[in-house]
């Protein structure tokens, strides 16, 4: 074959490439969803490839930087130039302008304590003043952080409860702004807040009655090493129970006294996710929110109401409340996996949340816009992950 006609031929090749792209409909992310394959491309780090009981055993592979984790300006515009449109964002984001600035200014003008942070408002107003590019959110977000902090977190030098160690406001503060007392109160919940301590029994937790506290503390250590702390003994033994916790749940059918809550498998994960980010691209990650959210979505789904159920034990009894908290696992799966029915049922779960939520209520609001960015982020960046053309 002569040298021009094998130019020729990977000129069209290269024109065929770029057209088939121009047609594709569908945002394919960069993994494939053959769970063997992605295993093997997982599975390659830093250039070597490991075997999957060094990758499961492995807690050091990333080095946390303290970089702020503020969610992108141009999120906006960019989750509307998907192929695929996401439903009721337009309503998802007046109704946080409409009770974001009710709540916010209730926090200035003195009608709120620090009580009504639950949830971390502190984040939520700096999510929503990154999305809109508009700082008059950030006096909100100074003021919630400022009662947390000063008016529960440090008078107990960190000794909250398990539930309420809110960590990732604080630390945002701090890298945001340079406010050590916000660094100070954040390394504080990560050593004393409950079930963080280093004291603390591992057997205290084993079971999935404590997830929310475990995936909390985990969330804590993460941030206060983005702070500039060092990496927790705990942190990868925690880990290992949050998979336990989805384990317990979903493949041994525990519910406990109280019933399963599939918006506590949100808190899950999103300590696994992150840890995901920050610590080490754990394969077992994907595979057991995989498992999560099939079976929550067979399960637990109530699809007249569009919502999921509040707990186990009264199974008919929606709660699109809490949509917007478990919404995130299905389009981070789409972002790892590339299945679009991931993408199709987050779509679903975040316009039910949308379409029904009740946001008078300020933990209701921290509910729904302390996480639902990052499922615009990851559906967003589903797309935008896609492989080019080779030459």
């Amino acid at each position: 074959m002569n040298q021009t006609l094998k130019k020729n031929l990977l000129a069209l090749s290269i024109v065929i490439v770029v057209l088939l792209s121009l047609f594709n409909t569908g945002c394919t992310p960069k993994r494939p969803h053959d769970k063997e394959s992605r295993a093997r491309i997982d599975l390659v780090i830093d250039g070597g490839a490991m075997r999957p009981d060094d990758l499961a055993s492995s807690s050091s592979i990333k080095v946390i930087d303290g970089r702020s984790d503020s969610i992108s300006a141009n999120l906006a515009s960019a989750i509307r130039k998907t192929e695929r449109p996401v439903p009721e964002l337009s309503l998802w984001e007046s109704q946080m302008e409409e009770w974001g600035r009710v709540h916010g200014e209730r926090f200035l003008d003195g009608t709120y304590s620090f009580a009504y942070v639950y949830y971390d408002s502190q984040r939520v107003f700096y999510n929503v003043a990154d999305y809109t590019g508009d700082a008059s959110w950030l006096a909100y977000a100074e003021r919630a952080g400022e009662l947390y902090r000063d008016d529960y977190v440090l008078p107990n030098k960190g000794g909250a409860s398990g539930y309420w160690n809110f960590t990732h406001g604080l630390a945002e503060d701090y890298l945001r702004n340079g406010d050590g007392q916000s660094k100070n109160a954040a390394v504080l919940l990560s050593q004393n807040a409950a079930y963080a301590h280093d004291l603390t029994k591992l057997s205290s937790t084993d079971t999935a009655d404590y997830s929310r506290e475990v995936a909390y503390a985990i969330i804590s250590y993460i941030n206060a090493e983005r702070l500039g702390e060092a990496r927790r003994d705990r942190l990868p033994q925690l880990f290992e129970q949050s998979l336990d916790h989805l384990t317990q749940w979903f493949v041994e059918d525990y519910e406990g006294a109280d019933g399963f809550k599939p918006f506590m498998c949100g808190l899950v994960a999103e300590a696994l996710i992150m840890y995901w980010e920050y610590v080490s691209e754990d394969a077992r990650i994907v595979s057991q929110l995989e498992l999560a959210a099939d079976w929550m979505w067979a399960n637990a789904w109530i699809s007249d109401s569009s919502a999921f159920y509040y707990r186990s034990t009264d199974s008919t009894n929606p709660s699109p409340d809490l949509n917007l908290m478990i919404a995130p696992i299905y389009s981070w799966l789409y972002l790892q996996t590339g299945d679009t029915a991931y993408r199709d049922r987050g779509d679903q779960i975040f316009a039910g949340g949308v379409e029904n939520a009740w946001l008078s209520g300020s933990k209701q609001f921290n509910q729904n816009y302390r996480w639902s960015f990052n499922y615009l982020k990851w559906r967003s960046q589903a797309c935008a992950s896609a492989d080019p053309p080779r030459e």
